[in-house]
Formats: C-alpha cells, sequence, structure tokens
C-alpha cells in the first residue's frame, strides 16, 4: 500500500532536459558598444597605448603613495621611540626627585623634558617648583620666560 501512495504523489510521466537543451531554448545575448562598430581597425592600437598609458600612471601614482606611506610609518616610529625615551629620562628624574626633595636640578630637568613632549602644564609646575627651591635659578627663569608664551 504504501507503494501505490508514493506513485500516486508523482506524476507518470517524467522528461528529464538537459542544460544544452535549456541553453538552445535561450535568446542569444551579445554585448557591443555603439561607438565600437563605428570605430576604424587603425583606431585599436591608439587605445591600446592610451590604457597602458593609464595603467602605468595608476601603477605609478599607487608607487609613490606606498613610499609616502612608508615614509611616515618610519617617522612616526621614530617620534614614539623618542617620546618613549623622553618618558624614561622623566621617570629617572623623578625617582631623584622623589629620593632628594631638595634638588633642584631634578625638577629643572622634568620641566624641560615635559615641554619637549608637550606638556606645558606639568613643565610649569616643575619649573615652579625648581624655581621656589632656588629663586636665582638663571636656567629655571629662562624656562618659565618660554613657558609663560605657553
Amino acid at each position: 500500500m504504501k507503494k501505490k501512495q508514493l506513485a500516486s504523489q508523482f506524476p507518470s510521466i517524467y522528461r528529464r532536459i538537459t542544460e544544452r537543451e535549456a541553453f538552445k531554448k535561450l535568446p542569444k545575448m551579445t554585448f557591443s558598444l555603439p561607438w565600437w562598430d563605428k570605430l576604424n581597425k587603425p583606431m585599436a592600437p591608439v587605445f591600446a597605448i592610451l590604457t597602458l598609458f593609464i595603467v602605468i600612471l595608476l601603477l605609478a601614482g599607487i608607487g609613490v603613495f606606498s613610499f609616502k606611506a612608508y615614509e611616515n610609518f618610519n617617522k612616526t616610529q621614530q617620534i614614539s621611540l623618542q617620546r618613549q625615551k623622553i618618558q624614561e629620562k622623566i621617570n629617572f628624574w623623578q625617582s631623584i626627585a622623589n629620593k632628594y626633595e631638595g634638588y633642584k636640578d631634578a625638577y629643572f630637568q622634568m620641566a624641560v623634558l615635559d615641554y619637549q613632549l608637550g606638556n606645558f602644564q606639568k613643565a610649569k609646575q616643575e619649573n615652579l617648583r625648581a624655581l621656589i627651591l632656588d629663586p636665582n635659578f638663571e636656567d629655571a627663569k629662562k624656562l618659565d620666560l618660554i613657558l609663560a608664551d605657553k
């Protein structure tokens, strides 16, 4: 009985359509540019040369851009390394200042290093500490004048 139920669910006539037959029934499609047919055959080398010129220009542009990007990457790495070295020096002078609180040169050195990093507020505070410890400290006075504009 199960065979009869399965047989009744499917049609009794099978026809297989191959891909070849399906493609034969489709309309043939062609792609052409309207101006291409009007073009003379001697113009083909001109277009080839023009295309080659454009490709060379694009490759040269990519090369220049890549070179500039590489240079910028190297400069960024160098600046990062310099900032890291300055920060290490600041940490060193901070440890000296913590150990010897009355050592004006430690505060002055930290002020100069923070100025190099662009931390002007912190540089002003550290330079002020150096000037409090020694009001006649000439280098700290000069740095104070420079920091006054920042």
